[in-house]
């Protein structure tokens, strides 16, 4: 127990491979670009020297153990590091088994805990199933003595989730799985189109450098005959892109949430998912702060929605410090759904909508730049701009009008939700006694009229989120600032 141990020798290459496509795919681009192939393969044989020499050396140099109550690390190649970390500041583990680590049968392990942020504190590049369990079950038992420190009401709580994630039974109480026809759903409606066009737009635009190794004469012909197709073309070439981030976005759905399931016991719920890298996440009931209700504006019109919960730790950089909990679910299937994973969650929400006296307020939120941009385009553009510019204005105007629809709360002894919309529809659900704080804010436009926006604010991950719906009636504000304000004892 006492003994020193490194990491799978495997980790030299992980780590090796990792540090050349980090670095060897955009000079690969740039040397592409610039005609300096050779140049690149030179570097790039080098890199890979210089890369497997530092791997090395960071894979000898890394070292840990554990004993009573702590993990010891040390690692640094040039400056040594040494570090403790106690088990009853560790938040979560998160054990995931990416493409190389899956070629050895192998796994990662990263360690997060109390105040160290959204990084892990420590992180196992490389180790086997059986040692990554016995950190595991090493940092989550519970802690036999108890230290004089732990008054801190917070360390209690992050304690308490520990001995519960230590008595995670081995037979799930209950499973619910994603599907196949849920995940092509998820995936032919996947919001990520917007990202991956950017994407695709970047790379269309160095399409100019290429072009450089076609001769004159049959670049030029080309071009003409391309110039000669005008609007029809354009029109295509936008569809083409269209189509092909769509495609994008939807295989890197497919990817990330593949094999998608959660497995609920007494005290926690198991999410996996993944088919390249899986990922599996032990969430404790007691860390859960919130739920939010996702209706995005392309899967609103179909019934379905998504499904994400706000807690103290587990959270991730690519989710917001969020946790997705069901990537897309029917409004029909969600009450089913809740009561299997979260049944304290289900009970009716009814809804005090912003009052009528509100909607001149999104409007004019949502038309002053849209109606001014309108009035340049169609001086500088003509009729082009102004039809242009109109489609623009009535977009905004719908969305103005959604927003109005859409903004509302409301509460009861024990919960309060908020539902608000900039583009999707947003319904965040919190238990009273995980709301950290509330705000009323009023300006003086919104006094003269007996509006207010109201704001909680709820622990998310290692750090805070604030959920807020604007323009609700005066009255509606102050009876949510009272209910909590005088909670019970």
């Amino acid at each position: 127990m006492n003994e020193l141990k490194r990491q799978h020798i495997a980790a030299i290459l992980i780590q090796s491979t990792k540090g050349v496509w980090q670095i060897a795919v955009p000079f690969a681009i740039v040397a592409l670009l610039q005609q300096m192939l050779f140049y690149f393969f030179i570097a790039l044989c080098a890199l890979i020297v210089i890369s497997a020499v530092f791997s090395w050396l960071s894979w000898f140099k890394f070292r840990y153990r554990l004993e009573a109550g702590e993990l010891y690390v040390e690692r640094g190649v040039f400056i040594k590091k040494k570090r403790y970390i106690q088990k009853k500041r560790v938040q979560a583990i998160h054990i995931s088994a990416g493409l190389w680590q899956r070629v050895f049968g192998l796994v990662k392990v990263s360690i997060d805990t109390a105040g160290g942020g959204m990084e892990a504190e420590a992180e196992f590049v490389a180790v086997t199933r059986a040692e990554a369990v016995r950190i595991r079950a090493e940092l989550l038992k519970e802690v036999k003595e108890t230290d004089s420190s732990q008054n801190d009401g917070e360390l209690n709580e992050a304690q308490n989730d520990i001995e519960t994630e230590a008595e995670t039974e081995t037979k799930p109480l209950a499973v619910w799985h994603l599907g196949t026809r849920r995940l092509i759903y998820a995936a032919l409606t996947s919001s990520g189109i917007g990202l991956v066009l950017s994407a695709v737009a970047a790379l269309l635009s160095q399409v100019g450098q290429f072009l450089s190794f076609i001769p004159d004469d049959i670049y030029e012909n080309t071009f003409d005959y391309i110039f000669s197709l005008g609007l029809f073309l354009l029109l295509i070439l936008v569809v083409a892109v269209l189509l092909l981030s769509w495609i994008i976005s939807s295989v890197l759905t497919i990817l990330t949430y593949g094999n998608f399931k959660v497995s609920t016991y007494e005290k926690e719920m198991v999410i996996e998912r993944g088919l390249i890298e899986k990922r599996q996440l032990t969430l404790a009931y007691r860390r859960i702060t919130a739920v939010r209700i996702i209706k995005s504006i392309i899967r609103q019109p179909f019934g379905f929605v998504s499904v994400y919960v706000e807690s103290a730790g587990g959270g991730t950089n690519k989710e917001q410090g969020s946790t997705m909990l069901v990537p897309l679910i029917h409004e029909r299937d969600l009450p089913a759904f809740l009561e299997q994973t979260l049944p304290e969650y289900v009970f009716e929400r009814p809804i005090k909508t912003a009052p009528k006296r509100a909607a001149i307020r999104f409007f004019l939120r949502m038309l002053i730049v849209p109606v001014v941009a309108t009035c340049v385009a169609s001086y500088f553009f003509g009729a082009i701009g102004l039809i242009g510019g109109t489609v623009v204005v009535a977009i905004a105007a719908l969305f103005a009008w959604l927003q109005y629809r859409d903004a509302g709360a409301g509460s009861n002894d024990t919960f309060i939700w908020l539902r608000s919309r900039t583009i999707g529809q947003t319904l965040v659900i919190s238990p009273k006694q995980k709301v950290q704080s509330v705000t009323k804010r009023v300006s003086f436009l919104q006094r003269r009229s007996k509006l207010a926006h109201f704001e909680i604010f709820v622990q998310s991950s290692l750090a805070g989120k604030s959920f807020y719906v604007p323009n609700v009636s005066d009255e509606n504000a102050d009876a949510l600032f009272q209910w909590y304000s005088h909670q019970s004892d």
